[in-house]
């Protein structure tokens, strides 16, 4: 099945679900037979129903954490057909199971995304937060009784629930051991929760902030360099250009396509950026129409003709200094507009 189809159907199911759990909670509709959970089906369909909701849009963008989050909900509203079989649970059963089927027939579709990066992190805490209400509804109608004044109705049953996760506190107060004990576990629910969601979405959110600001103040940086070098790579030779860069007290930048290798010199004190330096747009953004010259020293012999033909092309009357692993490579570089070629080989052997 199309993922834009499965999509709208997780709509239409959660949706149905919903009103399912709208109805029951208005309507008393009796059971087939007395389950444990009778009359209280309503937060089971309601909490499938979010689920659903809450994912259809990563459903159609082809989430494999989607995917495995949504298979919830026809759980949930399978269990609660099953303990209190009633004409609306049925029926909401069948509706999920019939997702499950086109969940299932398009398994192969979703590969997108890891089920351990932070989408799924996300996604297990917004679970998490939806069953800690189920919880709280749930043991709110069971113990109600057990209250002081005693909680009635599906209202009162979600007012109690949220203002104890919230920690804002009822005029419920627990008069049993069970009671109090339920109470515990809810507020332990919420506060759990409610750090659980700070850590996944707040923390990713002002990393991506303050990444957005570093990489404007570096490129703020960058516009003001001048008379500069630019060195391209991050090999040990780079290292050593660099270094003496600054001891003669050069400025200097350095460009290089390894995420890994570029950290590792930013560490080290070095101003290097993650780029490929064969791109027009990276070297413009290095400033190379004021450098004073460019090195291009990465490990690969091809990046480095490709380098000197870019940089070449942009600054007719720039410096540029290659490295050639390869001596057959050589005369490529002299010939693509390397003012100076060094042949790795030959420095070694002298």
């Amino acid at each position: 099945m199309d993922p834009l189809v499965l999509a709208l159907a997780a709509v239409a199911t959660g949706a149905y679900l919903l009103l399912t759990a709208l109805i029951a909670a208005l309507v008393a509709i009796p059971p087939f037979y007395g389950g444990p959970l009778a009359g209280l089906d309503p937060p089971f369909f309601g909490v499938a129903g979010a689920v659903l909701l809450g994912l259809a849009f990563r459903l159609r963008n082809q989430s494999r954490v989607a995917w495995f989050f949504s298979t919830a909900a026809p759980a949930l509203t399978l269990a609660i057909a099953a303990l209190s079989p009633t004409l609306l649970s049925v029926g909401a059963a069948l509706v999920s199971l019939a997702f499950l089927g086109a969940l299932y027939s398009s398994r192969v579709r979703f590969y997108r995304g890891s089920l351990s990066g932070t989408e799924a992190t996300q996604s297990a805490v917004l679970l998490g937060l939806l069953f800690s209400l189920l919880y709280g509804l749930v043991g709110a109608r069971l113990l109600g009784g057990e209250f002081s004044p005693p909680i009635r109705g599906w209202n009162q049953a979600l007012y109690f629930t949220v203002m104890t996760m919230s920690t804002n506190g009822t005029n419920f107060l627990p008069v049993t051991d069970d009671a109090r004990l339920y109470a515990v576990v809810l507020v332990v629910l919420g506060v759990g929760t409610f750090l659980s969601a700070i850590i996944a979405f707040f923390v990713p959110f002002l990393e991506r902030r303050v990444t957005n600001v570093a990489r404007r103040l570096e490129r703020s940086q960058m516009e003001q360099l001048s008379n500069h070098v630019i060195v391209c790579g991050t090999s040990p030779e780079v290292r050593a250009i660099a270094s003496s860069l600054r001891a003669a007290q050069v400025p200097s930048v350095i460009v290089g396509r390894k995420p890994a290798g570029v950290e590792s010199l930013q560490r080290e004190g070095f101003r290097a950026v993650l780029g490929e330096s064969s791109s027009e747009e990276v070297l413009r953004s290095l400033s190379l129409e004021r450098a004073r010259a460019l090195v291009a020293a990465d490990e690969s012999d091809a990046e480095n003709l490709l380098t000197v033909i870019t940089a070449r092309g942009l600054l007719v009357s720039l410096r540029i200094v290659a490295l050639a692993q390869d001596p057959a490579t050589v005369p490529k570089l002299r010939k693509a507009g390397a003012t100076e070629v060094v042949n790795l080989l030959s420095v070694a052997a002298d």
